[in-house]
């Protein structure tokens, strides 16, 4: 261990103490912390940007695989492969997309700081809770150096981190996600520029009022790439392992639970973990493991997966999913909600939970009967703005999914279970 004297001159004032003591603890503590946890602030509303893999003003350059959408309101899309819509050049979808952009940004910037982060640019050797952390000109985490962003077993734990300048992930840095950390919750607010340098691995939605360079060979990006006036540079795959669904239902006794991926890189395979809760949903887990299903390790095509719980009882139970690279690397999936021992008597939808909610949150139904079902979510106006559900639900069976509210304002929103008899409508509230 290390002992440090510091003599401090008759010249330096009283007034100025506290601050030259906490100067010096900054620069002799590896590790920085602040008194934490805050309250978790709302995710920044992306709308139609939201479902952009990388967004541009001025051109999209590079070769690589991006997972989501694509598009720039100038000049060229380069060689960058779209695993959703490639929009082009132009238009009227990413001239929507660009004024959604440049909202999230103003809402970004605009949010009141937890810790204004001062002289401390270097995010390396730090453990960050969910809040809002305001950057100086530049923030940057060092080579090789990581980044802990703990959301202590809240799956809703929202990150925000802003640079009023610029924001560099230098050679071999790491932003990692421990105890349930969502990488669509880390919001990067970057004033100019952004770059992430080749060996590091990166998780989060950067929102750069210029432009964007993503380097070749970065191990593990997991991403959002979204420029306000500027271009963005593509050069290493945007593909994380992207759950694109995850359901649970109640069948004789089981519970069956599927997911699908629409990529994938390095997975390994996901650990199913399991927790019994009490009747009013509290967040307090005892998460275990009650199976593993390998994964497909690099794909750029759909999967689907399933696997059946049969050592439940009765009530409710709550399951995530542990998805584990090659490496060793995890990451949690969201968190979804069933019923043992319930049937259905006759048509039954519950009411959402949580509600009011914010991003996501569960709605289970079913039906004494086989039958064909739609599950619609309808704004306040009574436009049909997304389907849940469509296909055939089997006599006795509780189903549950997740509607997520990213890409929707705040508001009163109503989902509608139909079927061929009947029809129930429900109320519910997205409070961001």
């Amino acid at each position: 261990m290390k002992t440090y004297t510091i003599r401090l001159s008759e010249k330096i004032k009283r007034k100025n103490l506290f601050s030259f003591l906490l100067l010096v603890i900054f620069t002799m503590t590896s590790v920085v912390t602040f008194p934490q946890p805050f309250s978790n602030p709302a995710p920044v509303p992306l709308l139609t940007s939201g479902t952009y893999g990388a967004l541009a003003y001025s051109g999209i350059t590079g070769s690589a695989t991006v997972n989501g959408d694509g598009g720039t309101t100038t000049a060229t899309m380069g060689s960058v492969t779209f695993m959703g819509i490639n929009y082009g050049v132009g238009g009227a979808h990413n001239a929507q997309a660009q004024a959604d952009l440049a909202d999230a940004l103003t809402n970004a910037n605009g949010r009141t700081n937890d810790v204004t982060l001062l002289a401390i640019q270097d995010l390396a050797g730090m453990t960050l809770t969910h809040g809002v952390y305001g950057g100086p000109s530049s923030i940057a985490i060092s080579s090789n150096g990581t980044l802990i962003l703990d959301a202590q077993d809240d799956p809703n734990a929202v990150f925000i981190i802003k640079a009023a300048s610029t924001l560099d992930i230098n050679t071999g840095a790491t932003v990692s996600l421990v105890n349930g950390a969502v990488w669509s919750n880390v919001f990067w607010y970057v004033g100019s520029s952004a770059t992430i340098f080749s060996g590091s691995k990166f998780n989060g939605i950067i929102l750069a009022v210029s432009s964007i360079t993503l380097n070749a060979s970065a191990t593990l990006v997991t991403a959002k790439l979204l420029a306000n006036t500027g271009a963005v540079t593509i050069n290493s795959d945007v593909l994380p392992v992207e759950l694109t669904s995850f359901t649970a239902s109640f069948i004789n006794n089981s519970v069956e639970l599927n997911w699908n991926t629409a990529t994938e890189t390095d997975n390994l395979g996901f650990e199913v973990q399991r927790s019994e809760i009490n009747v009013n949903y509290s967040l307090k887990y005892n998460w275990i493991k009650v199976g593993f299903i390998n994964g497909s390790g690099n794909s750029h095509s759909p999967k689907n997966y399933s696997f059946i719980d049969t050592k439940v009882g009765h009530g409710k139970l709550a399951y995530r999913l542990k998805q584990i690279d090659t490496n060793g690397d995890f990451e949690y999936s969201s968190i979804i909600y069933t019923t043992a021992g319930e049937m259905p008597i006759g048509f039954l939808l519950h009411q959402n939970y949580p509600n009011p909610f914010n991003p996501s949150t569960q709605i289970q139904f079913g039906t004494d009967e086989n039958t064909i079902a739609t599950l619609t979510v309808h704004n306040v106006i009574g436009e049909k703005i997304e389907t849940l559900f469509n296909g055939e639900l089997s006599v006795g069976q509780v189903y549950s999914v997740t509607f997520d509210g990213n890409k929707y304002a705040n508001g009163i929103y109503y989902y509608k279970l139909q079927t061929s008899k009947q029809n129930q409508v429900k109320k519910m509230m997205l409070l961001k």
